[in-house]
């Protein structure tokens, strides 16, 4: 009765959150790119499209029950997580953050899952981490062996998502980097096609100095192209969005010598920007220049305790929401404490409750999430 209910609360919580389902696997509104979104479909546990020349692959015996292993922890670990992220969202955030053209999400990796659960009605999500932007398999030509080792490679790499709702990134370095599997492309697309989306279109694209995405040229001695990925998907009864995944190295050093990085993350402001299990990687003083853009570019910023400091949000400029509990970092980000916060969080009275994990306190109950809205009279830089 529980798996029964939780189908449920999923296949409801994708209808009115993320685009009506059919579950059919036929072909939307849109013109789609049928082949890669069968592909996904198979590495997802799902059935390909009728005719499918991929219908052979689902056919095999180790996909068949490896499709039965995903598909109960896909909606085992998802289904009653997807329904209070909706409930919370609709009550606290979808009004501050109204009509949605681009959302900012900096060191997401492929996480499109949770980009698309707090914001599913941006125009375009774009995203970067260390991760390679990497290509769909072709299934359909790997031997039997290597499509169990593609399809093991894929519920590993998925598993701290699923599990904590994060990815780790030593972990994800190792597995977009696996023998079969190659950069974060397979697992968004999974996440897509999990969500009732069919992939349009998939682009290799690099951003120019200018901070235009173009086409991708080869590397050279001469130039170190950083490396983007367009795909555009559609949900049922919606317009196709975008999905944008670049590859940086985000520290002051590393962007400084990125011009167009940098002219690209500014192009789409003022946009709601998104920080989860960002490492705490903008509390230093080695990732300034991505804090500043983020901190005068955005209109709204929900965040974990790991993204920017409560105490850079100035009371000015930004109206802060604080909802859940606040403890201290876990061990391995114990420079993060934040004495404001935990006095802030001791009073019940000034903070709402969160009804779902969110961050690196995922077992112990002590999430805590920020919702910093700037003030109309200092409106964010465009």
């Amino acid at each position: 009765m529980l798996k029964i209910a939780l189908r449920l609360v999923f296949l409801a919580l994708a209808c009115c959150a993320v685009g009506a389902a059919d579950g059919s696997g036929q072909t939307p509104g849109p013109a789609v790119d049928q082949a890669a979104t069968d592909t996904a479909r198979v590495l997802a546990g799902l059935a390909p499209s009728a005719g499918s020349r991929l219908a052979a692959v689902a056919a095999r015996p180790e996909w068949q029950a490896w499709q039965r292993e995903f598909d109960s922890q896909w909606t085992q670990a998802t289904g009653d997580r997807f329904a209070k992220i909706a409930a919370w969202r609709t009550h606290e955030l979808s009004a501050a953050t109204g009509a949605c053209g681009t959302l900012m999400y900096p060191f997401a990796g492929p996480d499109i899952l949770n980009a698309l659960l707090f914001f599913p009605d941006c125009r375009r999500y774009v995203m970067f981490g260390l991760e390679q932007p990497g290509t769909l398999p072709l299934v359909d030509q790997l031997p039997p062996e290597r499509l169990a080792q593609l399809l093991e490679e894929t519920r590993h790499a998925l598993n701290d998502l699923l599990e904590r709702n994060y990815f780790i990134t030593s972990h994800m370095m190792q597995d977009t980097a696996a023998q079969e599997l190659r950069g974060v492309l397979p697992l968004m697309a999974v996440i897509l096609v999990r969500l009732q989306a069919h992939i349009v279109s998939v682009r290799e694209l690099e951003i120019s100095d200018t901070g235009q995405l173009v086409p991708r040229q080869p590397p050279s001695k001469e130039r170190r192209p950083v490396n983007a990925l367009e795909v555009v998907f559609a949900m049922p009864d919606r317009d196709p969005q975008t999905v944008v995944y670049f590859r940086a190295q985000a520290e002051d050093v590393a962007i400084s010598k990125r011009p167009g990085v940098i002219a690209f993350l500014k192009q789409d402001a003022p946009y709601p920007t998104f920080l989860k299990s960002a490492s705490y990687l903008l509390h230093g003083s080695d990732f300034s220049v991505v804090r500043q853009i983020i901190l005068a570019h955005s209109r709204l910023v929900l965040e974990d305790d790991s993204g920017i400091p409560l105490r850079l949000f100035k009371a000015s400029e930004w109206t802060v929401s604080y909802y859940g509990k606040y403890d201290k970092p876990v061990k391995d980000f114990n420079y993060g404490f934040q004495e404001d916060m935990a006095r802030i969080f001791a009073d019940e009275k000034a903070v709402k409750p969160l009804p779902f994990s969110f961050g690196y306190h995922w077992k112990d109950g002590a999430s805590s999430v920020l919702l910093a809205v700037r003030h109309p009279q200092t409106p964010a830089q465009k």
